[in-house]
């Protein structure tokens, strides 16, 4: 059973896509670049300095975590609607999830979308299959008309994540753990927390 994050302010912090690749080199010259994993996202989370009560929150939380066992359900806290409509983020375009309709590489079709969505490249959305969320960064953004969009993504969707999707707009969702030995709060007055949360399937 996945939880979420506690319910405390938290300072900005941006999820960042950590790529897996490994270059071979000949003296000083890179030679071959590989990719030995999938990207996966990371996002170094740090609260705002807490109450005694919001204190006790994160230590709940901390605890509910398990040391990493157990799921977080993760939205970005300063970057939860697309670009156009910062300072709109009640515009009905953004509450109508789409459907994933192919995936060809990197390249996405959604449809069931309002027309005149507008995605660019930056915003993040989410695809979500059964109990699988994904978040991806548009490289290629797109004005839907016809009730489709179709963007370019970063990562890879990964093979768990299949057409039929549920598109999420605002507020996308991306499963997290919590890596062990990273929770930090010192024993002051209005402590500032700190933790890392990684991606990983469900």
């Amino acid at each position: 059973m996945a939880i979420n994050l506690p319910a405390v302010p938290f300072q900005v912090s941006y999820p960042q896509l950590v790529d897996s690749v490994s270059v071979s080199r000949s003296g000083s010259r890179a030679m071959a670049f590989v990719e030995y994993a999938d990207a996966y996202w990371t996002v170094q989370m740090r609260t705002v300095p807490l109450s005694a009560a919001q204190r006790l929150l994160v230590e709940a939380f901390k605890d509910a975590c398990r040391g990493g066992l157990t799921t977080v359900t993760y939205t970005p806290q300063h970057m939860s609607v697309p670009r156009a409509y910062w300072g709109d983020a009640a515009n009905t375009k953004l509450t109508n999830v789409g459907n994933l309709v192919s995936i060809t590489g990197n390249s996405l079709v959604i449809n069931s979308v309002d027309n005149g969505l507008v995605l660019a490249a930056g915003d993040l959305i989410s695809l979500t299959t059964g109990s699988y969320n994904s978040l991806f960064r548009v490289q290629t953004g797109a004005t839907a008309a016809a009730n489709t969009i179709t963007i370019t993504v970063e990562p890879t969707v990964p093979s768990y994540i299949t057409t039929g999707a549920v598109v999420t707009f605002k507020n996308p969702v991306a499963n997290m753990r919590a890596l062990p030995g990273s929770f930090s709060m010192p024993d002051d007055f209005n402590p500032v927390a700190t933790f890392t949360l990684v991606e990983i399937p469900k």
